[in-house]
């Protein structure tokens, strides 16, 4: 029983290795998806690519990446903008959002260490009652 148990964790183990992806490679997927859908050039491509593994690395998920980044091209397309503006803009709108992300993060980890420690004093408060 034991080895069989040991084989389905190793399976399930493999299986997920196999479908994990890192920040680049959903970067180039991404960009490669914004470029054929037209929402990018060739040109932005490499500004794209970057702005999407930071966010990804900041905690978006693939779909808010492509999302926030395909907005920011295309508000800065809007505006006229190409190049090394359309690249400025972009990065900007990136790090607004990266920004929002860390905040999240840290909210997230406050509150857990919140619950950590209410958790903490309701077991010592049990203690000290089941002691009397």
């Amino acid at each position: 029983m034991r080895k069989f148990l040991v084989v389905i964790f190793l399976i399930i183990g493999l299986n997920a290795a196999v479908y994990a992806q890192t920040s680049s490679e959903i970067a180039q997927e991404v960009t490669e998806e914004l470029k054929e859908s037209g929402s990018i050039t060739e040109e932005d491509a490499s500004v794209v690519e970057a702005s999407v593994k930071t966010l990804i690395d900041s905690g978006a998920t693939k779909d808010e990446a492509k999302n926030i980044v395909a907005l920011a091209v295309h508000e800065a397309q809007a505006q006229g903008l190409k190049g090394k503006a359309l690249s400025a803009k972009v990065h900007e709108v990136v790090r607004a959002r990266k920004a929002q992300f860390e905040a999240k993060k840290k909210e997230t980890k406050r509150r857990e260490k919140e619950v950590r420690q209410q958790r903490i004093r309701e077991e010592k408060r049990l203690r000290k009652e089941n002691k009397k």
